[in-house]
């Protein structure tokens, strides 16, 4: 653990009630963000054509994220929350569900594809993070980052205080750039939901707000948001070298 930060103990405690208030739910019934951030993972496990692949989502929550990704392989979940976990094994049950720290578990052999979403902001240690990720997968396999976007967030009215017991950290993709290193190859850079209500992001407010959603356009002026790269979300496709 980083000097400094909330100790696994607590971190458990905060993630507990986290996925209580907003992941405790159906897939279809997750919002609109996690529902693109599937899409994502399913559009990236495609077009690599996985069949019969060995998947493993770091900070799954309740599994939301590997379930969508079950008709590429085996799915493997790791989370420190034991309340996600057990939540998930009712969810969506044949997903292999761990209540774990992932930079101290074990796992035998190295997987195809490592999904992650909305985690390693939450890590102390991001770059052991990255290396424990390289370290377990195969040559050529895929690491498919999602993770909140600082040049959005840092802009952003309604971003909740920091809770006791949360570690908010968010990467940079310069960052993130130089902590994949020479481990990586990055092959697709993209944002994903337009947000952020300050400074030139102002506007953005106007063009995602819930009548501006109904307006003719709306999707094609969302979808230039997210090539400017002011989607709220970072998604950053890697493979290992």
């Amino acid at each position: 653990m980083t000097q400094g930060s909330p100790s696994v103990e607590a971190q458990r405690v905060w993630w507990d009630e986290w996925n209580r208030v907003h992941r405790s739910r159906e897939l279809d019934d997750l919002g609109t963000l996690a529902n693109r951030q599937a899409d994502k993972a399913r559009d990236c496990a495609a077009r690599l054509k996985l069949r019969g692949a060995r998947i493993l989502d770091l900070g799954c929550g309740t599994g939301w994220l590997g379930a969508s990704l079950r008709e590429f392989g085996e799915v493997t979940g790791t989370d420190l929350s034991p309340a996600a976990i057990e939540r998930g094994r009712e969810l969506f049950p044949g997903l292999d569900l761990r209540v774990c720290d992932f930079g101290a578990l074990e796992l035998i052999g190295t997987f195809d594809l490592v999904v992650s979403a909305d985690v390693i902001a939450h890590v102390a240690d991001q770059e052991a993070f990255v290396d424990r990720v390289a370290a377990l997968l195969k040559p050529g396999g895929t690491f498919l980052l999602m993770t909140q976007n600082p040049f959005v967030w840092n802009r952003s009215s309604y971003l909740a205080p920091k809770g006791e017991g949360q570690i908010r950290d968010w990467p940079s993709l310069g960052k993130i750039r130089r902590m994949l290193g020479d481990k990586f190859t990055v092959r697709r850079v993209s944002t994903i939901e337009p947000g952020g209500d300050r400074g030139w992001l102002m506007p953005v407010r106007l063009v995602m707000n819930r009548h501006a959603r109904k307006v003719p356009g709306h999707f094609l002026a969302a979808r230039a948001l997210e090539f400017m790269r002011a989607g709220r979300e970072l998604v950053v496709e890697s493979v290992k070298r």
